[in-house]
């Protein structure tokens, strides 16, 4: 018998409520893509971009621009033959602590991928929860086929929540670190059931500073880099934390010259540097410094941009970094020399001047363990319904077989 909790009293509810929690193991799955979803999910791209709140968060808008009725077509365009797929069943998210919309986008896979899902918010009260909780909301409020399908909910990690709610899932996806998906896996799921986890990894860019220095508007590539680490602080698992340069000698030197200058003018005018943050910025640089002996702080004075030159690369490399504008640097001869830190924790790759091909070539021929995404420079937060490896459709339907 599946247990039950006794009370929902430590439960706070931010969309759904008790009646809907208990009344997800009774509703049907559905095919991914399904029309009505597509439709329920414009309208909350709709209302969002309405939102005069949401409007002061970047990372909503790009999730209300991702769920627009003619982004999804396109989405579903990649999944030609669907008709004998069917969502897993009830999909039970864990979202991480420290990145705010993550909550929103694991929700989304869900849906479009046939399923009943129950997310359990973080626990940080950030705005961006509240206003696509409220957008949801109103929503729902004239969409009753889809009230059953969404619960959203706030409790404390010892509440016991977290056991029951694992044995009702089919599929659970935990989003977080090494030691909260251990906690969470003690909450043991069905025999049938899967888990999907998503660690904390790392990101890198590789820049070809001959290209670089032929570019007119230089100030895009710094507007692009900016993006990719300084709006999410670099918490976000896509966030480039080391920067590595291809070319000769000269065009790195004066292409690294012109590009962290570029960056320091729009950090001065758009970023807030919080006292903790630099502090655990000289902190980790004082810990590898005493660590490794061989690097050298390569930034100027402002603690807005800490940058550290290395001289080698090897598998210890991506354990000595940290957020809030805090950079490794590397000067390359070959793109080989990238393939000690391409380990399975190497999440995404990114690129400015340098060819896919070039970069997919080495992935053949060496075959790291790591780097589930090739971006071009300012897409590495573009979500994608494909991540970490996982085919987010795929993984959380099933398929029927037919005989011949």
């Amino acid at each position: 018998m599946i247990p039950m909790p006794n009370s929902f009293e430590n439960v706070t509810f931010l969309v759904g409520d008790q009646y809907v929690a208990n009344g997800m193991l009774a509703q049907r799955t559905f095919q991914p893509f399904e029309n009505f979803i597509i439709d329920f999910l414009d309208e909350f791209s709709r209302r969002l971009f309405r939102n005069p709140i949401a409007k002061a968060w970047p990372d909503v808008i790009t999730l209300a621009f991702w769920c627009r009725k003619k982004a999804l077509l396109k989405q579903k365009s990649a999944y030609p033959d669907l008709s004998r797929r069917t969502g897993r069943g009830l999909a039970f998210h864990i979202a991480p602590s420290n990145v705010a919309t993550n909550f929103a986008w694991s929700l989304v896979a869900g849906l479009l991928s046939g399923n009943c899902n129950l997310v359990r918010v973080p626990s940080r009260s950030f705005p961006q929860v509240s206003v696509i909780c409220e957008e949801l909301n109103n929503v729902l409020r004239n969409r009753p086929d889809i009230v059953p399908y969404l619960c959203l909910v706030r409790y404390a990690r010892e509440s016991g929540l977290t056991d029951i709610f694992s044995g009702w899932c089919d599929t659970r996806l935990i989003w977080g670190g090494d030691e909260t998906i251990s906690a969470v896996r003690k909450s043991p799921i069905p025999s049938r059931s899967l888990d999907l986890t998503f660690t904390k990894r790392h990101s890198l860019m590789l820049i070809d500073a001959s290209h670089y220095l032929t570019l007119i508007n230089k100030r895009a590539v710094a507007d692009g880099f900016y993006n990719d680490t300084y709006l999410m602080d670099q918490n976000a698992c896509t966030s480039p934390q080391l920067v590595v340069w291809l070319g000769t000698k000269a065009d790195k030197e004066q292409a690294r010259t012109h590009f962290w200058a570029e960056l320091e003018i729009l950090v001065n005018k758009r970023y807030q540097l919080q006292p903790i943050t630099a502090l655990r910025k000289f902190d980790r640089f004082c810990h590898h410094a005493a660590m490794s002996g061989s690097v050298k702080k390569a930034s100027t004075a402002s603690n807005l941009i800490f940058r550290l030159l290395l001289d080698k690369l090897d598998k210890s490399t991506m354990t000595q970094t940290e957020a809030g504008g805090y950079f490794l640097e590397y000067l390359a001869d070959d793109i080989s020399e990238i393939l000690p830190v391409c380990g399975n924790r190497c999440q995404t790759l990114a690129f400015s001047g340098v060819s896919s091909k070039h970069i997919e070539d080495f992935l053949k021929r060496y075959r790291p363990a790591g780097v589930d995404r090739v971006v071009p420079l300012g897409q590495t937060l573009d979500f994608n319904l494909k991540w970490d490896g996982y085919d987010l459709i795929y993984s959380l339907s099933r398929y029927t077989t037919f005989a011949d």
